[in-house]
């Protein structure tokens, strides 16, 4: 009898794609997917180090779940950025029977099948070139997740960045740029298997080709947008400094490209910015939403913001709440500053206690939220369309789906309407919500 195999993911939607890598390598490893993480033999957890705190709660319940799977004579393996960042460690305090890091991620069932065999090697962390997996299969395309008609196709790999708090170019690695041809051959695999929406990923999916010399990330939105049988192309995430005018063209000229732009600010103040290692200033970013508000006036624009970084002033905090009101952002994630081992601002000097970076975190929050309301309140009475996600939590008469601009939307419909696109008329809010009525 087959192995049965779980996959627990933490995370961005790069360990969601990562996964679904991974799934596809242990089904043709021979083993099967369990219903469970209870009926599994083989537990993988695909973890995130982005946040100590997240990494704190993953690593407790992997603990939980190596007793459970270890009872029964199966394995728990780690997987992803917390098994590149403290793997061997935990291996040699036998925390986890194998870890897998990033790079090998893809081929992780023939690594647990050989393992098995002969309990050898349990540390599976090369950065080296020659060891990473390609992350682009036609094999995928039957992977289905928890929207069968969406598929997240990752373009690159890695990050040379190196913004000062982030702990990706570490774990992830430098950037890697998959070939243009493996990436639109499989983009005609899924169209032809039916899928209707993708997202294009990539720490930063806007250096695209850079490393390589093939396309511009602008030419490949472009061609991924020509698939007539995609209602909606996606990407994230962008970098501020690499938001070409070339990509902003495009996005205006092909209406199946989402009008909902993630370009992550982390700070108002050039010297925060600089201190971040964001290689732009405050002037760079407003140039860049100057140019897409002039190209496409009906879009949202979303974005990450960080309080408390090593120096910030009350000056500093004061610009970031004047950038976030002159911008008007339709959404923001919002994070208090917290050192992180192996990063370079860890050794910086961290003055602000906590306290004072929640109270400024909370004045954030509240100035964002009001705006985010009135955003929502300036689409009542719109047509738009919709793709529709799911039945309502409330109400098995009802459904939610995403406008193009990325904004929930409530409305009748039943299970039949899954994955397909709609027109809707925003008639109301309710909360972070807009409630709506068919127009088809």
């Amino acid at each position: 009898m087959a192995l049965k195999f779980h996959i627990e993911t933490f995370g961005c939607q790069m360990n969601k794609s990562d996964s679904e890598a991974m799934a596809l390598s242990l089904i043709r490893s021979g083993f099967t997917e369990a219903g469970s993480e209870d009926d599994a033999d083989i537990v993988v957890y695909n973890t995130c180090s982005v946040r100590e705190h997240a990494e704190n709660r993953a690593l407790s319940r992997f603990r939980a779940a190596k007793r459970q799977v270890s009872a029964k004579g199966g394995i728990a393996v780690l997987a992803g950025c917390m098994a590149q960042r403290i793997g061997s460690g935990l291996v040699a305090r036998g925390v986890a029977d194998l870890v897998v890091g990033p790079y090998q991620s893809p081929v992780i069932g023939e690594i647990i099948r050989e393992f098995l065999k002969s309990r050898g090697s349990a540390l599976f962390l090369s950065q080296e070139t020659d060891d990473f997996a390609p992350r682009i299969d036609p094999g995928l395309a039957s992977i289905r997740g928890a929207f069968p008609w969406h598929k997240w196709v990752t373009i690159t790999h890695g990050c040379e960045n190196n913004c000062t708090y982030c702990i990706v170019p570490s774990v992830r690695g430098r950037l890697i740029s998959f070939p243009s041809k493996t990436i639109l051959d499989y983009l005609d695999d899924l169209e032809n298997e039916g899928i209707t929406e993708v997202t294009l990923l990539g720490q930063n999916v806007n250096q695209y080709g850079t490393d390589s010399g093939d396309i511009p990330f602008a030419r490949l939105l472009e061609k991924t947008a020509g698939h007539e049988g995609f209602q909606r192309v996606n990407f994230i995430t962008s970098h501020p400094k690499d938001f070409s005018d070339d990509i902003i063209r495009v996005i205006k000229d092909h209406e199946n490209i989402s009008r909902a732009i993630h370009l992550p600010l982390q700070s108002g103040s050039d010297p925060v910015l600089a201190a971040m290692n964001r290689q732009y200033t405050m002037g760079h970013y407003m140039a860049v939403v100057d140019k897409i508000n002039a190209l496409i006036p009906d879009h949202s624009l979303s974005t990450d913001l960080i309080v408390g970084f090593p120096g910030e002033t009350a000056d500093d905090f004061r610009r970031t709440l004047d950038a976030v009101r002159t911008i008007r952002f339709d959404s923001a994630f919002t994070y208090a500053y917290s050192p992180r081992q192996g990063t370079p601002a860890c050794s910086l000097d961290d003055s602000l206690d906590h306290e004072k970076k929640i109270i400024r975190l909370e004045e954030l929050i509240a100035v964002q939220r009001e705006i985010g309301r009135e955003k929502l309140e300036a689409r009542i009475a719109r047509t738009e369309e919709a793709i529709v996600e799911r039945i309502s939590k409330k109400s098995a008469h009802k459904v939610m789906a995403k406008t193009f601009l990325d904004h929930p939307v409530i409305l009748p419909g039943t299970a039949d309407d899954l994955g397909k696109k709609i027109t809707v008329r925003i008639e109301s809010i309710n909360g972070t919500s807009l409630l709506a009525s068919r127009v088809n």
